[in-house]
């Protein structure tokens, strides 16, 4: 298991306009292929969606923690992450189970290790 690696630059944010896009129940991702051997993530929460700071930092730190958890089987590619107000409201266990199932559907994550 290795480390998460966030995306945090403007000029990386808007490559991801002409990335694919899935939506899920709680959550909704935007793909874009990268020359590289590990995934790298980017969160946008707006303060619209979730008002409380402390709401979208918990839901931040949960898809962290879900996505540090399974590095492994995520292939290596730019996913930008849009959680919704009711990520907060969901059990950490029913996130996860959501976001596996919307990575799966997207095509980036494998069943094995390579």
């Amino acid at each position: 298991m290795g480390r998460l690696k966030i995306i945090k630059q403007e000029k990386d944010f808007r490559q991801f306009r002409s990335g694919k896009s899935f939506q899920g129940p709680v959550l909704r991702i935007r793909i874009k292929s990268a020359n590289q051997n590990t995934p790298r993530f980017g969160f946008i929460i707006p303060k619209k969606t979730v008002p409380k700071v402390t709401q979208r930092n918990k839901i931040k730190r949960r898809l962290k923690s879900i996505l540090t958890n399974n590095l492994d089987f995520i292939k290596p590619v730019d996913v930008l992450l849009f959680p919704g107000a009711i990520a907060g409201k969901k059990k950490f266990r029913e996130l996860e189970k959501q976001t596996v199932d919307l990575f799966k559907k997207a095509g980036i994550w494998t069943s094995s290790v390579n």
